[in-house]
């Protein structure tokens, strides 16, 4: 995937224009139907196919903050990380993280459906709070600041996904 705003002409930014991105998405895929192609060579059934594909790939990407600022990132500096493969060197946030799945914890062996629901909305308030600093972050081209606030957006994002499970356990209960 090169360049999922240019497949959709949209400018290279962090705010997407979701009503716009949603009208170009449904022209592509309406030009790619199968129906378009049924006369067409395999060939030409193939890719558009492929490009179908490819436009799936892009909306995902646009959609998702944390990927939508990797792309950002990528076509700014022409590096592409991979967050599996390097660690968090920020010691304050870590211990962060070690205090929010502690606290989780507790939640989850006192079954406190109240406490749940404070802590999602500290965690979401927090979530927005770095969302912000991302965008600011992007918009002034500060790619390790950048790098940085997404790391912490995809821990988020598991521990949102941890949330939703104690949430569920609870509910059962």
């Amino acid at each position: 995937m090169n360049n999922p705003f240019a497949l959709f002409n949209l400018p290279v930014t962090f705010q997407v224009d979701s009503a716009l991105l949603n009208e170009r998405y449904l022209a592509l895929q309406k030009s790619l139907h199968p129906d378009n192609f049924s006369a067409a060579s395999a060939q030409e059934q193939r890719l558009a196919m492929q490009k179908s594909a490819e436009i799936n790939d892009a909306l995902r990407i646009l959609k998702d903050p944390i990927a939508r600022a990797d792309s950002i990132i990528a076509l700014n500096t022409g590096e592409r990380e991979n967050p599996e493969e390097k660690s968090n060197k920020d010691i304050g946030f870590l211990m962060q993280q070690m205090e929010w799945r502690e606290t989780l914890e507790n939640i989850e062996n006192r079954k406190d459906t109240d406490e749940l629901t404070a802590f999602t909305k500290e965690i979401d308030q927090i979530r927005h709070a770095i969302l912000s600093e991302l965008s600011t972050a992007l918009g002034e081209q500060q790619w390790n600041v950048a790098r940085a606030m997404t790391d912490k957006l995809r821990f988020i994002k598991k521990l949102q996904t941890e949330i939703e499970r104690v949430e569920e356990t609870l509910l059962d209960f």
